[in-house]
Formats: structure tokens, sequence, C-alpha cells
């Protein structure tokens, strides 16, 4: 059986009072890894491990089944990015992209010049190769640093909050690139990050982190849009978080807003947790609540109840409408959506959701 691209065991790594605690995690070929978390929860410190920038107390790192736990960072042969490019300010563009090559010899070999050309090209920065650092936009300058990162073909592409500094459109323009980077090169790609944004728009899979330690790791979609407890829901920023009970008739499972007379339900089995406190929360992405006009609906109905939009906010993509009624709901809505339905601030409105889109969380 062919071995994992890169596989940590069991990571412990200290600083001063603050230490990452069992960490493990195992990446596939061409797999994109986004590492998230809070401010201070030791993203970075993780990956300057893994990169061999600093010595773990215990654990275990391999790379295609070969361990690398003390090989130096030169000899890991990774490539690496910081968010700020850490370009040298003497180099111009062009050797400090070579500067991935210490040898003379080496950087005189054609394989390098065209490897060279092929990377500048796919970064627009062909035109920029004369061109020293202070000359450069945050976008040139990140464009360069990717460029210098993937010279050698690495086996690993570690980024280091790539996109933080720069402006929404820039932003934008460098997501696009790492999805061609990924797709073309045919790496496995390890982002650490704090913005929910990046995480779903790169990333194939998912490692959320606090405190130094992980708190769930797994497919994107499976961590972000189905957190295993309140605590991931609320750091998810998640919009609709409802506290109750569960409540059993005639063999069927409901959700009983706390202080509200609305009611969930019947619950998918597969979705309650085999053991649960008295009191639980329910998750209701705001992507998943319809909004309808509020005439001729029965107000009996399962998982439909009314209320009146407080606020609408428009994103330019889509649309966040707030609505009051038995608590305070948001939804998410296209233009189109919202253009179809013709209401405002203050319109009375139907609020629905489906059995399937109902989510338990426990703690």
């Amino acid at each position: 059986m062919k071995p994992a691209l890169f596989t940590v065991q069991d990571l412990h790594v200290r600083e001063g009072n603050f230490q990452l605690c069992d960490i493990g995690f195992t990446l596939e070929e061409s797999q994109y890894l986004v590492i998230l978390g809070p401010t201070g929860c030791g993203k970075s410190m993780l990956l300057e491990t893994l990169a061999g920038l600093r010595y773990p107390k215990g654990g275990k790192m391999f790379l295609r089944g070969r361990e690398i736990t003390l090989l130096a960072p030169e000899s890991r042969k990774f490539g690496f990015a910081y968010q700020d490019s850490l370009l040298f300010p003497f180099l111009n563009v062009k050797d400090n992209i070579l500067f991935a090559v210490r040898s003379h010899k080496n950087r005189l070999e054609s394989s390098i010049m065209k490897r060279v050309d092929e990377l500048t090209e796919a970064m627009r920065i062909t035109h920029l190769l004369d061109r020293y650092p202070q000359f450069l936009s945050g976008g040139e300058k990140q464009r360069v640093s990717l460029a210098r990162a993937l010279l050698s073909k690495p086996p690993l592409l570690l980024l280091d909050e790539p996109l933080s500094s720069l402006d929404p459109q820039t932003r934008s323009s460098i997501k696009e690139l790492l999805r061609t980077i990924h797709d073309s090169e045919e790496l496995g790609i390890i982002h650490v990050t704090h913005d929910f944004n990046e995480a779903l728009q790169l990333g194939t899979h998912l490692l959320v982190m606090d405190q130094g330690r992980i708190l769930r790791q797994g497919k994107v979609e499976d961590v972000f849009f189905r957190p295993s407890s309140k605590y991931l829901a609320d750091f998810f920023m998640e919009e609709n978080i409802l506290q109750g009970r569960i409540e059993w008739r005639n063999g069927q499972a409901w959700f009983r807003q706390a202080g509200s007379p609305v009611e969930f339900g019947p619950l998918k089995r597969k979705k309650i947790p085999e053991k649960y406190p008295d009191e639980v929360a329910l998750l209701i992405h705001a992507g998943d609540l319809s909004l309808s006009r509020a005439n001729g609906y029965e107000e009996s109905k399962a998982n439909n109840w009314y209320g009146l939009i407080e606020r609408v906010v428009n994103f330019s993509t889509h649309l966040e409408v707030v609505c009051s009624g038995n608590g305070k709901y948001k939804a998410i809505l296209s233009n189109n959506e919202w253009k179809e339905l013709d209401l405002q601030s203050g319109s009375r409105v139907r609020i629905s959701v489906d059995v399937e889109d109902l989510h338990i969380l426990p703690d």
C-alpha cells in the first residue's frame, strides 16, 4: 500500500508556557489541507514545526513513509510562503526566485531557467523580473514568493496566511492562482488561516485548532457544515443556534425551542446523538432557511412559522435577511430570490426549513 504524502503522529511542541499537544493528521497526495483557528491557537507554530524551523518535544513526522522528524528544513525541500512574502530587498524578482536554488551550477541549468519561465508566466510576473521588491505591490510580492517556493517542485507547499495582508481584489486573484497551482502542480498544500472563506473556497480538507489542540478534522464540507459541537458552531459564527430540548411523541423526536411555541421535527434519527443532555442546541444554517410571502399558508404546519423582516444587508453576491418571530433568524438569499419575493423591511414572511437541515448539537 502506497504511504500517505505526509503523516504527523502525536506531535508535542513547547514554546514558553504554550504548547501544541497530541497533534496528528494525514495528508494524501494532492490534498489541500487548511488549518483554521483563532489568533494564538498555535497554527503558525505548527506550520513552522512541519517545516523543520522548530523541533518537537515528542511525536513523529513522515514524508511518503520516511521519517523526517529531526531533518533540517533545507533537507525536507518543502516550499514555504509567509504572509509578508519575505523577499530580499537587495535582489530583483528573478534573483529572489532563484535564491531557492543554492548552487551557482544549478542556477545556470537550462531546466531551472525553463522552470522560472513557466512559473513567472503562470504567476503573470514575467514583466517584473528586473524589478526590486520595494517597487512591487502586495499581490506582486506574494506571487514572487509563491514562484520562489515552487521553483524546486517541492513535495509539499506550506502557506502561512498568504492572503491576510492583501486587498479584496488582489486576494481574489491570488485565491484563483492557488487553485490553479494546486491543480496543475498536483502537490499537497497545507495552508494556515483564520479566514473561513479561504477554508471553504480553497481547501479539500480542514483541521480546526484551539489552544494548541485539534478540535476536529475532516473534509471541509463535513467539518464546516456539520459541526460536531456547539463550540464549533459558535466558532464558525453559525447564525441560527437555538436552545431547547428533545421531546419524544409516538416514537418520533421533536426539538422544542426554549421559551417559544415553535418546534422542529420530526428529527431524523441519524441526526440525534446516542446520548444527549436535557438541554441541547439546534443548528439551522442561514442558507437552509426559506422565506416566502405570508399569504395563503397554514401557520400550524411543522417547521413553518411567521416573522417580520427586520433588516436586509446586501453583499452584492447575496443578501442576508434578519427576521424576528419567536426569536431572531438569519436567512441567506440570492439576488434573484430576493427580487422574486418583492419584500422589504417590515414585511411579514413565512419562514421554513426542511427536516434534513436540522442539526442537533449535544453540547
